[in-house]
């Protein structure tokens, strides 16, 4: 009888010890340097550029500003509460990304994928813009910092409510996003110019 009562206890012992030795407690786990820690890049930097800076940089910009139009002047700017929330969440998402672009190991692109518009004239190839990463690492990441730093600019005018502070963090963000891809996207792109009678 004592045998079978005994049986599933030990087992039960043997499953938690080895359940253990998988799992790293807390402690355990921050104990870890961060170069051996669980992060684990999968989404490459285009991933994170085409679903998450580009759509949040574009809401942030669209949310403020002035509009004219031949039908007068439009103000844009958050008004409800409900508005404030949302242009905040899109702040975090594009905060955040920025770190994401930071990370060790991640690629420009897929294996096999392409950049976005490459082969147009001035437009890198996903394998040199990859090389111009590698070669200038640290300027990378400090437009990525860069581009952390005046997300988080956002989201501080975003909780002041403060509009004009909105705008002039977007006018630093255009500029960040902009100096890196000249470096690492398009360096070589060929501007037209306007035809004479736009001028």
């Amino acid at each position: 009888m004592h045998r079978y009562i005994l049986l599933p206890v030990v087992c039960g012992l043997l499953i938690g010890s080895a359940s253990c030795e998988r799992s790293p407690s807390p402690s355990q786990a921050a104990s870890v340097p961060l170069s051996q820690s669980m992060l684990a890049p999968t989404a490459s930097v285009q991933d994170i550029m085409v679903s998450e800076v580009d759509p949040s940089a574009d809401f942030l910009w669209e949310s403020v500003g002035t509009i004219v139009t031949a039908d007068g002047v439009d103000q844009r700017e958050p008004r409800t509460d409900e508005e404030w929330q949302r242009v905040r969440v899109e702040a975090v998402v594009l905060t955040e990304a920025a770190n994401l672009l930071m990370m060790d190991g991640r690629r420009v692109a897929e294996e096999g994928k392409k950049l976005e518009d490459e082969g147009v004239e001035g437009i890198l190839t996903a394998a040199e813009s990859q090389k111009a990463i590698d070669d200038a690492r640290p300027a990378f990441l400090a437009f990525a910092r860069a581009l952390h730093d005046v997300g988080a600019e956002t989201l501080a005018a975003i909780d002041a409510r403060d509009v004009q502070r909105m705008m002039d963090a977007g006018e630093q963000m255009d500029e960040v996003c902009e100096s890196c891809h000249l470096q690492f996207w398009y360096p070589g792109q060929v501007i037209p110019e306007f035809p004479d009678s736009l001028r």
